[in-house]
Order: structure tokens, then sequence, then C-alpha cells
């Protein structure tokens, strides 16, 4: 083989190697900056393509779930155990066991959930989300899950004074609530005339009502059962003709048809089996 025919052919499997992607190296290793080219042309490589996130998710072998842990029944971050705990955090263990992953949980809050979702810092949002049009013209609500509506959490002392949404919307109620969420919206939308202040930590509000700081917490019905459930201070009141009526659901980012089939899906598959009746008497009742 003469000089001009090994050239020739030197050149045709260099061309090959760097067209099929397998001889990033070899083609830039003599250059300035060549290690350095190669090692992105290895990682571009390595980054595979998913139809969807549904898939990546598998092929990872964990979901990440963004939840805000202060909001019983749903998610709670336990301070002395340091883990969540609740009714969606089971929930999240029987869809990552379904996938065949491992669950994973990293805490988020009201006022930051939707961006946090949509910078993919987490595969899906939970943690009692109201499902409503504002959320979905962002991200994809998932089937829900769970019925409730807005409801004052009040002193059982006073379970004869606030009988009306006339009668918490006066100056001299005072009502405390978290910032970020459904329960601010509902309160500034409906409830001017009240003295409101933003509790930072929704924890933190049922105590601060049941000690007399506040006198109203706006709040779900099934957060404001489970609260007078725990101290017999506390009273839900109009659980059974709340403000509202709303749903629950699971919160992924939109466009992904193949991941939202599956989770509908599987939601279906968990109300066939009994699964989230089971997750009610658990943590509600």
């Amino acid at each position: 083989m003469n000089k001009w025919t090994k050239r020739m052919v030197a050149s045709t499997l260099a061309a090959t190697l760097l067209m099929t992607g397998t001889g990033a190296f070899a083609a830039t290793a003599g250059t300035p900056n060549g290690q350095a080219v190669a090692v992105e042309a290895a990682k571009k490589q390595d980054n595979k393509k998913f139809e969807s996130r549904l898939d990546e998710i598998i092929a990872r072998g964990y979901i990440v779930v963004g939840t805000p842990g202060d909001y019983k029944p749903f998610t709670y971050l336990n301070p002395k155990t340091n883990e969540f705990e609740g009714y969606d955090i089971d929930a999240m263990k029987e869809f990552a066991k379904s996938l065949g992953v491992e669950a994973r949980f990293v805490q988020t809050s009201w006022p930051t959930m939707m961006d946090d979702l949509l910078a993919n810092k987490f595969d899906i949002a939970v943690g009692g989300v109201t499902r409503n049009t504002d959320r979905q013209k962002k991200a994809h609500m998932g089937d829900p899950y769970i019925e409730f509506g807005k409801a004052p959490l009040i002193r059982a002392q006073d379970k004869d004074k606030y009988k009306s949404l006339a009668d918490i919307n006066k100056k001299e109620v005072r009502i405390g609530v978290n910032p970020g969420g459904t329960n601010e919206k509902f309160v500034r939308d409906y409830l001017k005339n009240a003295t409101v202040t933003v509790v930072q930590n929704n924890l933190d509000i049922p105590g601060l009502v049941a000690n007399g700081t506040y006198d109203v917490m706006i709040t779900d019905t099934i957060e404001a059962m489970v609260y007078s459930k725990a101290d017999s201070r506390l009273y839900a009141a109009l659980t059974d003709k709340p403000f509202t009526r709303s749903e629950k659901a699971y919160m992924i980012p939109r466009g992904d048809f193949i991941f939202a089939s599956y989770l509908d899906v599987w939601m279906d598959e968990m109300k066939l089996q009994g699964k989230f009746d089971e997750l009610f008497h658990k943590w509600v009742k």
C-alpha cells in the first residue's frame, strides 16, 4: 500500500468515526482545546433523548417529588425524623413502586412551587395541591383524588360566633394565612374587610388560633378537620357547607402526553383498588 493509499484510508476512517460519534476524542485530540471538546462530545453522546419524562424516570431509577412539607395531612416534614410523611407522601411511594423506581422527596414552598416545577427541580408536585385553571395554564393537573372546600378553623368557644362569610369579613376579626397558595387567594378575594396577617409557616397557624393570637384560619376542610381532632381548643366550622368546592390533584410539567397518561391510569388503578380510601382512613379519619 503506497503513501497516497494509506492517507486515503486514514482519512476515510477518521471521517466515519467522526460522523458516528465514536471517534470524537480522536478527531479533536490534536487541537489545542482537543481534550475539552472530546469531553463535551462524550457528554452529548451519553445524554440520551427520551420520548417522555416517564422513560427518563424509569431509566434513572428514581422519581423526584417536590412537596412543601407544611400541610397536614397531605405533607409534613417531621423535624424529629427529618422525613416527609402524610397522605400524598404515601401515595407517591406507591406511584414510584408502580414505576419500579425509588421516590426521592425535595422541599419546595407554595410561592415557589410552580417555578420550581417549571425549572425541572422535580418531576411532580404534591402535598394537597388544589386543581384549578390557573395552574393548568402553566402545568398539567392530573385527575382529582379528593374533594374539599375552604372553611374556617376557629376556637371551639367561638363556634356560635362565626357561622358565615359575613361573620368573618369584619375588621375586628384577625385572620392568619399562609402565603402563596389558594388559602391566601381566597382570603384576599373574599375577606377584604378582615385584619389579615401572613404567617410564613402554615404549621404555626392552628396553634396561633388556639392561643388567641388570631381568630380564624381559612383552610381546606380536610386540614381543618385534622387540626380540630388533634386539639380540643379548635373547631372545624362549616365543613358540611364549605365556602367553595374544589379537588386535589398531582401536578406535572405540561406537554408530556405519555407521562400524563400514565399518571391518570395509575390514579384510576388506585381508586379501583381502594388505595385512596385506605390513605383517607389512615391520615384523615
